[in-house]
């Protein structure tokens, strides 16, 4: 049958890309809908004969008063195809608490859902979820009122990694079959699944659209859905096929050109340079800006929010520093450059392990502060005698003397060494134990009378801004 075909084809595909498919577990959200069930039944004939482990989550949003009832459909459909089958099929249910803040009902509830998937689903796995074509098409509609672009008009993706940290694969083997289908051989097996009195509602987006709209076009148009198939296909190719194009001359132009102006302790952190689009026109700024930021977050700035980067960022003074944050991102505007950097909190560095004051350091190298702290020994004039020192992040008043030069305020010192504001409040300074008097800023300079007679063996101290594949910076 069609629905057993593509899910036999979307595993074969998927297990054998894998390095150690032997340990590949097999996942399948389910909610115990028609979707669900069918794919569920589908994926235990293929482990059945495959050998897969294969699992089942059902997440509790307790959004329904038949919440409960689900989730016992869930573990009941489990235990029946594990001895319909002959194998065995874990489900785990999870209840999970919604937080809303700022975000719709339906984008809490799937984050709510793709946080249980990361809890379970390891980098080697795969995730099977039920969207089917008729869902598709939906979501191709809803974002096309809203203006979307190529990126929004891609609409589900049949293949893709659950998140940037984690590389299971989510697969959605149903995208090119119609809802009827599945219906037809969920009856056809004598499955029973349950029904979400919400869908009923046609006053949530997704089931006017369902419910009003679409039931109207099918009728007028009742052989389209398979043009609309092609047509998104189109538009994913396209898409990915435009990223690809953009990332490619982005990074051409970019190593055409001099990162000067870029601290090298900043050199980790994700980067434009708006050079790279003087002269465009807002559209294809859009574009460059959009294909650069999507190599590192899932979710993009949307049409109104790339507005204001534009309007707030992009056109501001040379001088200022704006900021603009969206979801779990925040762009900040350096001398000529974006830098992309965590929004979680108020504070834009955020690591797994930092500390903000370290008292009786003796050299050794240090997680904190935002980045990493190294610490080498070498025999050099422009090093820091070794004794004892304190850290400590800058405070206003703050003065320095490097070796050579004039006594100026800080501040002064982290213009001229390109440090912006954002990363000034958590670089680590170097002080006197006795005088708090700074003694070397690392990545900027030692402070007179701080650094190692001619040739002696002193500390070479570095410091670099963590990126996002040390300690999760995003």
């Amino acid at each position: 049958m069609a629905i057993e075909q593509a899910v036999t084809s979307t595993l074969d595909n998927a297990l054998q890309a894998s390095t150690k498919k032997s340990d590949s577990c097999i996942w399948v959200g389910l909610s115990a809908g028609v979707d669900s069930t069918v794919l569920m039944h589908a994926a235990a004939k293929y482990c059945s004969l495959s050998g897969h482990n294969l699992r089942a989550i059902h997440v509790h949003h307790g959004l329904s008063e038949n919440a409960d009832a689900w989730a016992k459909q869930a573990n009941g459909l489990c235990e029946h195809l594990s001895q319909k089958f002959s194998i065995t099929i874990d489900c785990i249910v999870e209840n999970v608490t919604l937080n809303q803040h700022g975000k719709s009902l339906e984008q809490a509830a799937r984050s709510a859902r793709y946080e249980i998937f990361s809890k379970y689903c390891q980098s080697n796995d795969v995730l099977l979820q039920g969207h089917h074509l008729d869902d598709q098409i939906e979501t191709f509609f809803m974002r096309a009122v809203r203006g979307s672009g190529l990126a929004g008009l891609a609409s589900i993706p049949q293949q893709r990694s659950l998140s940037r940290d984690n590389h299971c694969q989510v697969l959605r083997p149903l995208l090119a079959l119609e809802k009827i289908q599945l219906i037809q051989y969920a009856k056809e097996h004598q499955l029973h699944w349950v029904e979400d009195e919400s869908n009923l509602d046609s006053k949530m987006d997704r089931n006017w659209w369902r419910n009003e709209l679409l039931p109207q076009v099918w009728r007028r148009y009742p052989e389209q859905k398979k043009s609309l198939f092609r047509t998104i296909n189109n538009v994913q190719h396209e898409h990915a096929l435009l990223q690809t194009l953009i990332v490619d001359k982005l990074m051409s132009k970019s190593e055409q050109q001099s990162d000067a102006l870029i601290h090298p302790a900043l050199k980790d952190i994700p980067s434009f340079d708006l050079s790279l689009i003087h002269g465009l026109d807002q559209s294809s700024g859009f574009s460059y800006l959009r294909a650069w930021l999507a190599q590192y977050v899932d979710i993009l700035p949307s049409t109104v929010q790339m507005q204001i980067i534009y309007a707030e960022m992009i056109h501001a003074r040379a001088d200022s520093e704006p900021k603009v944050s969206w979801a779990t991102s925040c762009l900040h505007r350096y001398q000529g450059y974006l830098y992309l950097l965590n929004a979680k909190s108020n504070s834009t560095i955020e690591v797994s392990s930092t500390i903000d004051r370290k008292n009786n350091w003796q050299g050794e190298s240090l997680n904190g502060f935002g980045g990493y702290l190294e610490c080498t020994e070498k025999a050099d004039s422009f090093v820091l005698k070794p004794a004892s020192y304190n850290i400590r992040c800058w405070k206003a008043g703050d003065v320095a003397k490097p070796t050579g030069r004039s006594t100026r305020k800080l501040k002064k010192w982290w213009q001229d060494y390109n440090v912006p504001n954002w990363a000034r409040q958590h670089w680590p300074i170097i002080v006197d134990k006795d005088t708090d008097e700074i003694a070397v800023i690392p990545g900027l300079f030692i402070c007179h009378g701080y650094s190692v007679s001619r040739d002696q063996l002193g500390w070479q101290v570095n410091y670099r801004v963590i990126s996002k594949n040390d300690f999760k910076f995003f």
